[in-house]
């Protein structure tokens, strides 16, 4: 069975927190249509929020300042007080009639946001309406809906990166829950993820139609741990957490494996983090990022399952132990020198984990504190690929390596 790719949804992290005394920041910004007129009453909420500097300790929605909100006034204009100074943000903004959009400051003066007008829905064999509940039945506001495919009646294809031509690429439930999401041709149905602030995400599949279908969403478990070095706590750290089965959707969007993107949270000063709504009866594997810790060692990676909604799991210490160096050599096949900037990337095939460097003028370069096992390893040097049909070099690290040679030939000359 062809396995496609996938855009995986987010994980939410139950805690709110901020440093207590920390700078205030006020931003300012104004909402316009695509004829530049200004738009009152839209909706401008703190959506997601994280550290400017080093390593987000919460996850993005999980900041005391995420959830906020304020309103536009009749001249476009909106006015968020007293955020942390500290962090960058995601601001979401919803008016009706217009479609939801997305925009990031990091100081006071937002950018103008513009939105554009959505058409009226006459063709329901064109759209799907869902409706966001929590497990109590209560609606859930302001969850965002993101359009993974659709399955036409001409075709079948999943969105990879950018949006789907013709496909609304997402919607924003309002105080009722619902939703509404548009294709320019008749569609069967289509795959979405769906992801709200303290929830755990989901996808789902719904068929067009007239009719308002229901998507669930539940609290998910809580993994926590600590990251230890010659019995210390590691503070400043990134840890990664990523299904042990990794899949992505057949045919009729059948979900194969568990198709979630990769977690990352920093650790506290004591080493300690935290991971909370986390997707259930999904076994995954928790290690630190390779890049945050490469001069400190490396971690195995750790195994554990989630099997149930608010479940707390404490996978204990992860100990940060010394690692494997990789060195070795980029060599162009026409003797050339390597030009400044050039990288060449590791990757872990058991986790979603990488380390990029630079090349020096003679294509050297050195990976470090590898934890053992196997590796892909991509050279991005302009204007050189590797031998026709291949896009990487796999490796296994068992032991330290010095000598790796990777040989690269002049691209073809296009007439």
């Amino acid at each position: 069975m062809q396995i496609k790719p996938f855009i995986a949804a987010a994980f939410w992290l139950a805690t709110s927190a901020v440093a207590p005394g920390s700078p205030r920041l006020t931003v300012n910004g104004r909402v316009v249509d695509s004829a530049g007129k200004p738009i009152d009453k839209a909706t401008v909420m703190v959506y997601h929020a994280g550290v400017k500097v080093g390593y987000s300790t919460f996850c993005p929605s999980c900041y005391e300042d995420c959830g906020k909100r304020t309103t536009t006034d009749a001249t476009g204009f909106y006015t968020l007080a007293k955020l942390n100074s500290d962090l960058w943000f995601q601001l979401l903004v919803v008016r009706e009639g217009y479609a939801p959009t997305f925009i990031k400051v990091a100081n006071r003066a937002a950018p103008t946001t513009v939105l554009i007008v959505r058409p009226q829905i006459t063709d329901l064999t064109r759209a799907v309406k869902g409706r966001v509940l929590d497990t109590a039945g209560n609606p859930v506001q302001d969850a965002v809906v993101t359009s993974e495919g659709v399955e036409a009646y001409a075709e079948w294809r999943v969105m990879v990166g950018p949006p789907i031509p013709g496909l609304d690429p997402l919607a924003v439930t309002n105080d009722k829950g619902n939703f509404e999401l548009v294709y320019s041709n008749p569609a069967k149905r289509m795959l979405l993820s769906v992801e709200a602030r303290t929830l755990a995400p989901k996808f789902a599949v719904l068929t067009t139609g007239p009719n308002r279908q229901d998507i669930q969403l539940s609290k998910g478990a809580t993994i926590r741990g600590r990251l230890v070095g010659d019995g210390k706590p590691v503070g400043n750290a990134e840890i990664g957490l990523i299904a042990q089965e990794r899949g992505g959707f057949g045919p009729q969007f059948t979900i194969v494996g568990s198709p979630y993107s990769e977690v990352r949270v920093g650790t506290q000063e004591d080493g300690s983090f935290a991971i909370s709504n986390v997707p259930t009866q999904v076994q995954w594997y928790v290690y630190a990022k390779m890049e945050s810790v490469a001069r400190r060692g490396a971690t195995e990676p750790k195994a554990c399952a989630t099997t149930r909604p608010q479940e707390i799991v404490n996978v204990g210490d992860v100990q940060l132990r010394p690692g494997y160096h990789l060195k070795g050599r980029v060599l162009l096949s026409d003797g050339k020198s390597v030009r400044e900037g050039m990288r060449v990337t590791v990757s872990s095939e058991r986790v979603r984990d990488s380390q990029t460097v630079i090349l020096d003028k003679s294509g050297r370069f050195e990976f470090l504190s590898l934890p053992k096992g196997k590796y892909s390893i991509r050279p991005a040097v302009r204007g050189y690929s590797l031998a026709k049909g291949q896009s990487e070099v796999d490796t296994s690290i068992e032991r330290d390596a010095d000598d790796l040679v990777i040989s690269l030939s002049p691209d073809p000359v296009a007439h």
